[in-house]
């Protein structure tokens, strides 16, 4: 996704050119600016053995620094579930970083009581 400042700047250019263009064109510029921002045209992202092994090394690391008992939401685990909570959070994390979520997506270690 892009940012809000962006997709501003790209509406207003297409505002600005609007009255020149014709109904085809008018079509094709929308429709290039929201696969631009939406990028509505990559539905589908391939996962190669580089991302496995980067995904592979950052759960490594991940179960390196969790703290022991592992509390999601208040609710303690298991040590052997802890390693399906690194390799789901760092699955989590490559897709956060190739903005493939509509949301900052995190898990909640917060301690209820």
């Amino acid at each position: 996704m892009s940012d809000a400042q962006q997709i501003e700047s790209d509406l207003r250019d297409y505002l600005d050119k609007e009255p020149n263009l014709s109904r085809v064109d008018r079509f094709k510029y929308l429709e290039a600016i929201f696969h631009k921002h939406l990028e509505l045209n990559k539905l589908e992202h391939l996962i190669t053995y580089k991302d496995l092994f980067v995904l592979f090394s950052e759960a490594t690391t991940i179960m390196t620094k969790i703290r022991f008992p592992v509390r999601i939401t208040g609710k303690e685990l298991e040590t052997k579930e802890s390693v399906h909570i690194a390799i789901m959070e760092a699955f989590i994390l490559y897709l956060n970083r190739m903005k493939l979520l509509k949301k900052l997506v995190k898990f909640d270690y917060k301690d209820i009581k």
